[in-house]
């Protein structure tokens, strides 16, 4: 690596390092597996770093390699919390300390499939735009527009539920 590409890759780290670990935050809903994941993006970047163009976009590279980590993050811990379900039963506490409303919406949201909560997560709360989330998620814009339909529907239907 040359000091200029050194002085570069400091700079996308400083610069995209806070919305990284958001992004993986939203996901996981853990500051722990938050930092684990943004630093694994950070690692995934810089071996692939000698094979980035300066003058290209890094951000939604850098998103795409955050999400999917963070999706494999979670798909592995699913694996693991419904092994111990089958084990020992349900877990009853509560970790939830956030106020009422946004927990009935986080819970909401996380009820969505992995491709729809991945959408609402880039759109609104990290505000990409929907070539920004064609690029992240690996989709066409157009799915990108049919995914955020599909998910307003579907919370809709799942804030609704909790209503009645």
């Amino acid at each position: 690596m040359q000091p200029d590409d050194q002085g570069r890759f400091e700079r996308w780290v400083t610069e995209h390092q806070p919305v990284v670990f958001r992004a993986a935050y939203l996901i996981l809903r853990d500051r722990s597996g938050a930092e684990d994941v943004a630093q694994e993006t950070f690692i995934r970047a810089f071996r692939s770093f000698e094979r980035t163009d300066p003058g290209e976009a890094v951000r939604p590279w850098l998103y795409r390699i955050a999400v999917n980590t963070a999706l494999n993050e979670l798909r592995r811990r699913k694996r693991e919390a419904n092994a111990y379900l089958r084990a020992v039963g349900p877990d009853t506490t509560d970790p939830t300390a956030a106020s009422e409303t946004r927990s009935i919406v986080a819970d909401a949201i996380d009820k969505l499939p992995d491709n729809l909560r991945v959408a609402v997560i880039c759109r609104y709360f990290l505000d990409l735009s929907e070539q920004e989330m064609a690029s992240v998620i690996g989709v066409r814009p157009g799915t990108v527009k049919s995914r955020l339909h599909l998910a307003r529907k579907a919370l809709a239907g799942n804030l609704e539920a909790v209503n009645s």
